[in-house]
């Protein structure tokens, strides 16, 4: 099976600058697909753990000497005489760059929703301490209120007799009867 730069990368442990540099040096020893990419078989990664190895060493790239990829049939742009399977290697390449896509896309949604569920638990936690903050500052003044309500009432003078010079009106005493309760 064929793989493609970045796997090629991967394996051989380089980046695709670098990759790139070594493959349009040497552009007759490894060949494209149909859509202009290229594919890696085993026989060209072996020529690029050669190539990656004498570059280790010290070695220019004039000096590298590598085979040169059998000439293609000119009757398929495929190349498919010269290298059996290239087509169902292409195939399978393409198929797994798409599930790689399909993965990243997936992710990507996933950390958009993440993202966005994090924003409306912090406006409800917000929401939440607001609310605690309201119910504490009245409970506060409930209890404050709570001591003038439990104060005994101031005795009252006794009415004079009916004949008495000062009488009060009915209003002041059922207003010193009326008992007055707040809830909050």
């Amino acid at each position: 099976m064929s793989l493609g730069s970045r796997e090629a990368c991967e394996i051989l442990g380089v980046s695709q600058t670098t990759l790139k540099r070594w493959i349009s040096y040497f552009p007759n020893v490894f060949p494209k697909d149909q859509l202009g990419h290229y594919l890696f078989a085993e026989r060209e990664l072996k020529l690029l753990e050669k190539i990656k190895e004498e570059v280790r060493g010290g070695v220019p790239m004039d000096k590298i000497e590598l085979p040169v990829a059998p000439e293609r049939d000119g009757a398929s742009s495929a190349g498919a005489a010269a290298f059996p399977g290239t087509e169902a290697d292409t195939l399978r390449l393409r198929v797994a760059q798409l599930e790689r896509a399909l993965a990243q896309k997936a992710d990507e949604v996933v950390t958009a929703q993440i993202y966005q569920h994090r924003q409306e638990i912090d406006e409800l936690r917000l929401m939440l301490r607001q609310l605690s903050e309201a119910v504490e500052g009245l409970q506060q003044a409930a209890a404050a209120r709570e001591p003038e309500a439990a104060r005994p009432e101031p005795a009252r003078k006794p009415e004079p007799a009916a004949g008495g010079a000062r009488t009060t009106g009915a209003a002041t005493v059922r207003a010193a009867r009326r008992k007055v309760f707040w809830l909050f």
